[in-house]
């Protein structure tokens, strides 16, 4: 964690495989009117361990770019949950990247095509994402370092052990414990010109920027999968109900069998092996959208922006910076810095992990 690894794709294309800890990253395509940048915190719930993981990828090289044609590019954020969310994350978004870069999308016009053949891409990649989140249970770590408790920034070693047929980390061999259950939340796009394909589970959200000509809009693009979304909790009442229930703050709680009181704040996951039964899927919402001249941003971000800020002022806060002549990459550096340091100066004094993709429409 806290590394950046810059490679190439077997044709050269750049490809950020990921950012953790404080990095940031930007692409540039003026022949497409598209910027991208990314950045990411720790904040401090968990000391100085980030889980979330970003993604931003050319899908081209300059030199692969028909005349007159624009660049394309793949851009997501996952946040991971459990002792290995972090693996679960990093596995998850470099298995999501890969599927739909080496997928049926490429050297295809995405305004071109229809809906249903850009939803069956992305619900490949997310299955492949969620089969290498899954990977992390057939040879888990024996040790791991994790913050003792949440807010905690004192990292304790966790060892791997097997009790009453449970898998669980434990620390200096006793309490306290953590369940070996892992897995993230993914929310991923696929840009070219002005036509967007997103996917998303779990509760990192994006949000589309517009100008009205007074001021700038954010609208909400993606699914939040938790307790208080209508389909989710109805889905859950009806099929696991027997096994599992949804709590006043949203959250999935398991009511029976070894996992008796586990709790997982979303419905909708890559990983989380041992929750499946439960009723935590992994298939994705997909959304398609051609976009307008009014269209000047899209910002995705994990639940460290969200729970401090609304899609208004996201939005309204990159294009400030915008406006004063930041690139997309220090946009995103703005916006993500702004969300930690409003966690930190809350009633709880905490910031979650905090990431954010911000795309710039110029």
């Amino acid at each position: 964690m806290g590394t950046q690894v810059l490679s190439e794709c077997p044709n050269g294309a750049a490809v950020n495989t990921g950012c953790s800890g404080g990095v940031q990253h930007e692409m540039q395509n003026p022949s497409g009117g598209v910027e991208v940048g990314t950045a990411t915190l720790p904040g401090n719930r968990y000391g100085g361990l980030n889980q979330d993981y970003c993604v931003v990828q050319e899908f081209y090289t300059p030199a692969e770019i028909p005349k007159g044609g624009k660049q394309a590019y793949i851009v997501a954020i996952c946040d991971g949950h459990g002792i290995l969310g972090d693996k679960s994350a990093n596995f998850a978004g470099k298995a999501i990247a890969r599927a739909l870069y080496s997928g049926a999308l490429r050297n295809k016009n995405l305004s071109k095509l229809p809906q249903s053949e850009l939803e069956v891409e992305m619900q490949a990649a997310f299955r492949k994402g969620h089969q290498a989140a899954n990977s992390i249970y057939d040879c888990p770590p024996k040790a791991v370092t994790f913050p003792k408790a949440s807010g905690s920034s004192t990292l304790v070693q966790y060892n791997l052990c097997n009790v009453a047929g449970l898998n669980l980390y434990r620390c200096n061999g006793k309490g306290p414990e953590k369940l070996l259950e892992c897995g993230c939340t993914a929310t991923a796009a696929v840009i070219h010109g002005r036509t967007l394909c997103l996917a998303d589970v779990g509760d990192s959200q994006a949000v589309l920027g517009h100008d009205d000509g007074e001021r700038y809009h954010g609208t909400i693009v993606t699914e939040r999968h938790h307790g208080f979304h209508k389909k989710e909790a109805a889905r859950i009442k009806a099929e696991h109900s027997q096994w599992a229930k949804l709590l006043e703050d949203g959250y999935l709680q398991v009511i029976d069998g070894p996992w008796a009181g586990y709790e997982l704040s979303i419905t909708r996951a890559l990983g989380h092996k041992n929750m499946e039964q439960y009723g935590v899927l992994s298939e994705p919402y997909v959304t398609t959208m051609h976009l307008g001249d009014k269209h000047c941003c899209l910002v995705i971000a994990s639940d460290g922006v969200w729970d401090v800020m609304n899609g208004d002022e996201v939005v309204t806060h990159v294009m400030d910076s915008v406006a004063e002549g930041k690139t997309a990459q220090q946009a995103a550096a703005a916006l993500v810095q702004h969300a930690v340091e409003l966690g930190m100066s809350s009633p709880q004094e905490e910031a979650d992990n905090t990431s954010a993709v911000v795309v710039v429409f110029r």
